[in-house]
């Protein structure tokens, strides 16, 4: 069967070492050069798509395709509607470890990729042609209309993959204070410090593990720190405000539990000289999925139904209504674009969805930013 790898540092064509590109392999540990070619294209070529997350989520897609492909003796160019479909029926039926289908959104995403893929194959003369249709779709009226929706000359409607299920995808979910405070009940000083991060300024789980100790300046006088964090989703550097408090509890923590975890690690390993923040107890540095695992168990115990990136929501629709709050006094203020900058979104549409969660959800307009510090206290 097939088998899906990352390229690590040492991996360098064209010179420029390139990390996290995956590479598809066929049972007897061969190139799958078509699929190879399209997401070495993908992480080398293409500008829009800089991020080794985006390469992972496109890997393990074709990687699931081709399985697939191979599972029923199919041949990759010459697969119609027909199987597509088929494909597509198979991850709508209950999975074997969860006994649940997979969530739509995912099974879209999926499809998107494949066809992605199979368009780049005709535009390189791979295939004669594609293995779906496509066909024009009326996007809902209740969809919030984008920014340039006046020059839209489209009619309302958007050129789809016919294969794709209907979604309507859910709102971002804030959590309230009390619901943070349950989760971070009996936590180390650690996962407490993770989590406190993460709801006041935003932070990824990817960017909260890439934090390292070089980047804590700052006085106790600034009432805010900036701090620059450059291992982003894309590759952007932007800057994020940490309270002195709060910097000043991380090297509490940098100086005692970290340097007892540090001391040991050494003890075992006089290799180990980590700058991340954060580490295990064995000394190295926690990555993005040991973050996000840390917050799903404590969650789970804590009785509320979240993930890490709900952390994300959380802050996002405070400072949301702060801004809208300053911005009635001070008009020089634009509180979406200040939000954008804030949580680093490419695109001031993916912020915008945050004016409808504190338009339709009682309990975010109820809670302030004092309330999200005080319940970390």
């Amino acid at each position: 069967m097939a088998q899906l790898l990352f390229s690590t540092p040492a991996f360098r064509p064209g010179g420029t070492s390139v990390e996290g590109a995956p590479i598809l392999l066929d049972a007897g540990m061969r190139l799958i050069e078509p699929a190879c070619a399209w997401l070495m294209h993908v992480a080398l070529v293409r500008g829009r798509t800089r991020s080794s997350q985006t390469w992972r989520t496109y890997g393990e897609a074709l990687y699931d395709w081709w399985q697939t492909i191979e599972a029923n003796a199919w041949t990759w160019d010459s697969v119609g509607p027909g199987e597509m479909a088929a494909y597509r029926n198979q991850m709508l039926r209950p999975q074997g470890v969860t006994g649940k289908p997979l969530a739509r959104s995912t099974i879209n995403g999926r499809l998107r990729t494949i066809g992605r893929f199979y368009r780049w194959c005709l535009g390189m003369g791979l295939i004669e042609q594609i293995p779906f249709a496509t066909q024009d779709l009326a996007l809902s009226r209740n969809r919030p209309q984008g920014f340039l929706a006046h020059i839209d000359v489209s009619g309302g409607h958007q050129r789809v993959n016919e294969l794709t299920v209907r979604h309507v995808p859910m709102l971002p979910r804030p959590l309230s204070p009390d619901a943070i405070r349950r989760i971070m009940t009996g936590l180390s000083a650690r996962d407490r410090l993770i989590i406190e991060w993460a709801v006041t300024t935003g932070i990824r789980r990817m960017e909260v593990a890439g934090l390292s100790i070089h980047q804590l300046r700052g006085t106790a006088l600034e009432p805010m720190t900036p701090v620059q964090i450059d291992q982003t989703k894309g590759g952007r550097s932007r800057i994020v405000y940490p309270s002195s408090p709060l910097i000043e509890r991380t090297r509490a923590y940098i100086r005692e539990e970290r340097a007892v975890d540090l001391r040991k690690a050494r003890g075992a390993s006089s290799k180990i000289d980590p700058h991340a923040i954060f580490l295990t107890n064995r000394g190295k540095p926690m990555g993005a999925r040991r973050v996000g695992a840390m917050f799903k168990v404590a969650a789970e115990n804590a009785g509320v139904p979240a993930t890490f990136h709900a952390l994300r929501h959380t802050f996002a629709a405070a400072m949301l209504r702060f801004l809208q709050r300053e911005a009635a006094t001070n008009p020089e203020i634009n509180p979406l674009l200040t939000l954008q900058v804030l949580m680093g979104h490419a695109d001031l549409a993916t912020t915008a969805i945050y004016l409808r969660v504190v338009e339709t959800d009682l309990s975010v307009i109820e809670t302030s930013v004092d309330d999200l510090y005080a319940a970390l206290l």
